[in-house]
């Protein structure tokens, strides 16, 4: 059918968690409400910073799974973390992929980019409107997946399934049909730079578990001077409506994965405002019990080739989907991304030891730059001030002591 009116999806299509809803289940348990506002308090004044929401969605009231040092370790979305510098590269997708292309590891292909001046190896530039369409209708090789340069969230993105030329429309999506004139508007009015790459296609046991969707695992890594650790492991699982695998899309689902074996543990479904445990994929009807994740190792090895080579970067977030060609990186969360992503399917949290020492590495790292920075800018004053008296007592010897006149020569 031929949309008249196309929108890219730029916001949630599921609610923060109800905590009415929360309380209800957690009295379920036993839990009295007075011991419930006692643990929220202390969790939202504690280190992590848990919001009310977070301490109900993470069902941190259940006593039988959560004691209070457990509790203390779940991380608030807006709680502890470090901004690091390398935010502004990872934020930047084709100058991370040219990084991580140039590091020999595994990136889509980029096939245009659409900006004003800037370039990249081996894709189409598209500095205007008329060079997108030109593109869209003749050099294109379908599908393809358009995304952002800032993009995040899986925001502003739109899966080009094929090109009808007689009708001069995109197919987007399963079956939404838009003429191409419309999309390119379309992606005029998000007002960004935005780069067009070849569709990845699932790993075939991938399709078997959950459909023909493409999805990713996040791997979370701490680095720091204790070296470069894989801390959790989440695999993002679309519902096949989706057009990305990001958990706050309603029907999406999350589930832990074990680190040294590949094996599937908790998985849980976001439905509305609200998250529930998940036995197996709605749509497959395969069973996530017992499932271990295909080619495990190798996504091991580039997750880990990829973290090792930022080591500045202490808290990563990458984003890696097995795919028909092998692992394929799609993404770094350079502060490490959404910890509930490293929590919810783990029943515990990520501020442990580790990562607190990681945090406190950095910070102290970052005061202990800024001071040497700023006595190097004292020591150069002071050189300066040095130099500038070392001239002017020279002036004043030579004006004192110059060379004696003709006259007294004589």
């Amino acid at each position: 059918m031929t949309t008249s009116q196309f929108q890219f999806d730029t916001g949630q299509n599921a609610g923060n968690p109800d905590i009415f809803v929360g309380i209800r289940k957690a009295k379920q348990t036993g839990k009295k409400m007075s011991s419930m506002l006692m643990e929220i308090a202390k969790l939202r004044m504690g280190p992590g910073k848990l919001k009310p929401e977070e301490y109900f969605m993470y069902e941190l009231y259940d006593d039988d799974r959560f004691d209070a040092q457990t509790r203390k370790t779940f991380l608030s979305g807006t709680g502890k973390t470090y901004d690091s510098p390398w935010r502004v590269i990872a934020e930047d997708k084709p100058l991370m992929t040219s990084m991580l292309k140039g590091l020999g590891l595994p990136v889509p292909q980029t096939q245009a980019i659409y900006h004003t001046v800037r370039t990249f190896d081996g894709a189409a530039a598209l500095r205007n409107k008329e060079d997108m369409v030109a593109f869209l209708r003749n050099d294109a090789s379908y599908p393809i997946f358009g995304k952002p340069f800032g993009s995040c969230q899986s925001k502003g993105t739109a899966m080009l399934a094929s090109y009808d030329k007689a009708s001069d429309e995109l197919l987007i999506g399963a079956d939404q049909r838009v003429p191409v004139g419309q999309f390119v508007d379309s992606v005029e009015k998000l007002n960004q730079a935005y780069m067009f790459q070849t569709k990845l296609e699932p790993h075939a046991q991938i399709t078997k578990m959950i459909g023909p969707s493409v999805s990713c695992v996040r791997m979370f890594y701490i680095s720091d001077d204790q070296g470069c650790s894989l801390l959790r492991a989440a695999w993002k699982i679309p519902a096949n409506s989706n057009s990305a695998d990001n958990f706050w899309r309603d029907g999406n689902m999350l589930a832990g994965i074990d680190l040294e074996t590949g094996k599937i543990a908790k998985a849980v479904q976001r439905s509305g405002n609200a998250t529930a445990p998940v036995d197996k994929h709605p749509e497959t009807g395969v069973s996530f019990s017992d499932m271990v994740f295909p080619d495990w190792e190798k996504m091991l090895e580039v997750a880990n080739n990829a973290a090792l080579n930022i080591p500045d970067c202490h808290f990563q977030g990458w984003d890696i989907a097995m795919t028909d060609q092998g692992p394929i990186i799609l993404e770094l969360e350079a502060d490490g991304g959404n910890p509930i992503l490293g929590q919810l399917c783990h029943d515990k949290g990520v501020l442990n030891e580790r990562y607190q020492h990681a945090l406190d590495y950095a910070v102290n790292r970052e005061t202990r730059e800024k001071e040497a920075a700023k006595k190097q800018k004292m020591a150069k004053v002071k050189n300066s001030f040095a130099a500038l008296s070392q001239f002017k007592e020279a002036q004043e010897n030579l004006r004192d002591n110059g060379p004696s006149s003709d006259a007294d020569s004589n």
